[in-house]
């Protein structure tokens, strides 16, 4: 928390006072960046696949810039505990994210009842730590992370609901 309060130029008394701990600040931190992707995701008019992907490309842009803090405090947790847990960020994510969920669901003719499942692939495709690995390590541009991991979450969630 110092390190962090004399970058902000704050006295540490002062982030203590805002952040209990840098668990604290850096869940306020991911909580801001997904506030972003709702706000992001209702305004939009799109819907289905082209609203996902819509969606998909501002997760890509937020990962550029925030996504090293993200990962870096990541939890160690799995997703479907914290979603159980009723975890207030993966809460919020599955807000930003349902309605294109869902909208995926209708073009891919697949029940709403595959939401859950759907949220989980989700998870795992878009993963911060992969999305930065592709763009970072691999040097593909933002639009082939996008197209990659939408048409293979896309391929994941038939073949899951396959079954």
């Amino acid at each position: 928390m110092q390190s962090i309060a004399r970058k902000a130029a704050l006295s540490q008394a002062t982030a203590y006072r805002h952040f209990p701990s840098v668990e604290a600040l850096v869940t306020a931190y991911h909580e801001d960046v997904i506030a972003s992707l709702v706000e992001h995701g209702e305004r939009s008019r799109k819907s289905g696949k082209e609203l996902f992907e819509h969606q998909a490309a501002r997760w890509v842009k937020l990962q550029n810039v925030h996504g090293p803090v993200i990962v870096r405090f990541w939890s160690q947790r799995g997703f479907l505990e914290r979603l159980h847990s009723a975890d207030v960020t993966t809460a919020r994510s599955c807000e930003a994210w349902d309605r294109a969920l869902r909208g995926v669901l209708i073009d891919l003719a697949l029940p709403d009842a595959l939401l859950s499942v759907a949220r989980f692939l989700h998870n795992a495709l878009f993963d911060p730590r992969e999305i930065i690995d592709l763009t970072k390590t691999a040097g593909l541009p933002d639009e082939q992370v996008v197209r990659r991991l939408s048409d293979a979450f896309y391929g994941a969630l038939t073949g899951w609901a396959s079954r």
